[in-house]
């Protein structure tokens, strides 16, 4: 990757164009070019060919925003894509067939019912700016693979990559059928005035609020990807380094803006102290110059976000037992662990999107499971440390039910 990369600075789109977009955008829908498969198979080779080809202006793109690393640019987002990309291509032509395997009464034997793979129409994209490459394009490869007209809605927290976006997008797409409005508040707003067949959200439950209330109006199906405070816990049991140094690189990659990473881990009193020193001495591998020094450590989005997080740290009535450095012109917060001894600290009462998070000790698991349900009930994820009894019971639907299950086992060298 070079260091002179052009990357235009960011402008919104004008506001008294949305509706022509959208408008254009559903007129390609109705067109039925879109059901065509060996059309969407097109759009999405050019796509792959627009992310080979701006591959470095992505990574620089990244490293403006967020000083992501190149090769982490290329591990959490750029190759993701080419992943989901060379899966669609290979089997978008079996998943868009009729299903005729499927159960029914006698009573309809006749008629031979079946299920079509009928596209939506035209839908609205609006990304997050932790990953503001994979989570924007992701979600439109899934819609050109189902045969829909889209529009997508970077983050403008994330303006270089945004930009670098729209370029792609209107350099390789169908001009007709594929675009992307860069904006804010404004735009995004002028957004969801419009009617669209089907709107994809990642990122904040407040948004999301906004976003489902205005989609109820018209009936619009919504898909959701938010965040939660996930937990984890350790028991004596757990294999310490192991659990250390995994949930420490958790919370390091992407500076810990991540919605899978633990806000907090429960850790069972007889080995909270060991755990510990565990920790800094992964810390200490991790970042031997220091995670500010480091190539590899990225930084807070923006002043905003970075207060936030601060105030965390400076509102808790725990103890900080690893990093704690903060420095605001840089965006800079280092891997961050607090000790604390309620579940109403702020450090495990809000989710932190950012590299700290907190120890709380547990008794037994019985306690921990009842913590984790105060905390919050439905996380997105869950990573365990025990034994296999002890990783099963922390899994059971009977105490505690994550929409998505993350469980990182304590067998070495997983």
């Amino acid at each position: 990757m070079t260091s002179d990369t052009k990357i235009p600075a960011f402008e919104a789109t004008p506001i008294d164009s949305i509706s022509k977009i959208v408008a254009t955008a559903r007129q390609s829908y109705q067109s039925q070019k879109t059901k065509d498969v060996e059309w969407r198979l097109i759009q999405l080779r050019k796509l792959y060919w627009g992310l080979t080809d701006y591959t470095e202006k992505l990574q620089a793109a990244l490293k403006q925003d967020l000083n992501k690393p190149p090769h982490d640019a290329i591990l959490s987002e750029i190759h993701h894509l080419f992943q989901d990309l060379d899966l669609v291509l290979k089997k978008l032509k079996d998943w868009v067939k009729d299903d005729k395997n499927i159960e029914y009464p006698f009573t309809f034997s006749a008629m031979k019912p079946r299920i079509r793979k009928e596209p939506l129409g035209t839908v609205l994209i609006i990304g997050p700016y932790n990953f503001p490459l994979m989570l924007n394009i992701a979600p439109l490869i899934g819609a050109i693979a189902a045969g829909c007209t889209a529009v997508v809605k970077p983050s403008e927290n994330a303006p270089a990559t945004a930009m670098v976006i729209k370029e792609l997008v209107e350099n390789y797409l169908d001009p007709s059928s594929f675009f992307v409005i860069n904006g804010a508040v404004p735009e995004t707003t002028a957004l969801l005035d419009q009617k669209w067949d089907k709107i994809f959200y990642t990122g904040n439950a407040a948004v999301a609020r906004i976003i489902s209330k205005k989609a109820a109006d018209t009936l619009t199906p919504v898909t959701l990807e938010l965040g939660g405070r996930n937990p984890s816990f350790i028991s004596k049991s757990a294999d310490l380094a192991l659990a250390a140094r995994r949930l420490l690189w958790g919370k390091t990659i992407n500076a810990g803006q991540v919605c899978l990473s633990q806000n907090y881990v429960l850790v069972q009193k007889d080995v909270v102290q060991d755990f510990i020193k565990h920790l800094n001495a992964s810390y200490n591998e991790f970042y031997p110059n220091g995670p500010k020094a480091s190539p590899d450590y990225a930084r807070i989005i923006n002043e905003r976000q970075f207060d936030r997080i601060k105030k965390m740290l400076d509102t808790t009535n725990g103890q900080i037992v690893m990093g704690g450095e903060t420095d605001r012109s840089d965006l800079f917060i280092a891997p961050t662990v607090v000790l604390v001894d309620s579940p109403d600290d702020p450090m495990m009462k809000d989710e932190s999107f950012g590299p700290v998070w907190s120890i709380m000790p547990y008794e037994d698991l019985d306690e921990a499971i009842k913590i984790m349900n105060k905390v919050d009930p439905t996380p997105l994820s869950l990573m365990t440390f025990g034994t296999k009894a002890e990783n099963e019971k922390g899994e059971c639907h009977e105490f505690f039910s994550p929409p998505l299950l993350w469980v990182i086992s304590n067998i070495p060298g997983f």
